[in-house]
């Protein structure tokens, strides 16, 4: 026959696996919380890494124009200099040609360019300075791309 002892011992070892399960399902717990918002964050950074990507052709795909379509660098401002070209550079992009827009702003007209005081032709050479700018709007995340751009113009307008 068993003491009263012996029945208390076996009583408080249930207690202290219980007092262990719950403790292991709390810690099951917050490492699937854990989990589940280390994932949202890196979906997050995803999403924010491809927008920037998708910017950044933007405004390569604009700069590319000067050298293999219409240059959109003649002095005037340009709106949607990558409308209506009949082979859109933007096709290969995630969210499609249209989550992106671009746009090429006239910062100055006919500066004086950055050159060599030696060189024979500073007088002839003048340098237009523009503003590159491509949006990208996803569905989770935009970006925003700026560069500048200076076009050496040959023949001076002062003279």
């Amino acid at each position: 026959m068993k003491s009263r002892s012996g029945v208390r011992q076996q009583g408080v070892a249930m207690v202290v696996a219980l007092i262990l399960l719950t403790v292991l399902a709390l810690i099951g717990i917050y490492g699937a919380a854990t989990g589940s918002l280390e994932l949202r964050m890196s979906r997050n950074m995803q999403d924010a890494y491809d927008s920037f990507q998708s910017a950044e052709a933007g405004v390569a795909a604009v700069v590319g124009l000067a050298r293999l379509g219409p240059d959109p660098f003649v002095g005037v401002d340009k709106d949607a200099p990558l409308d209506g070209l009949d082979d859109d550079p933007l096709l290969q992009l995630n969210d499609g040609p249209d989550s992106v827009t671009a746009s090429v702003e006239l910062i100055l007209l006919g500066a004086v360019c950055p050159r060599s005081e030696l060189a024979s032709s500073t007088d002839l050479i003048v340098c237009d300075h523009y503003r590159v700018e491509a949006e990208h709007v996803g569905e989770n995340a935009r970006a925003t791309v700026d560069q500048g751009v200076v076009k050496s113009v040959i023949g001076n307008a002062t003279l």
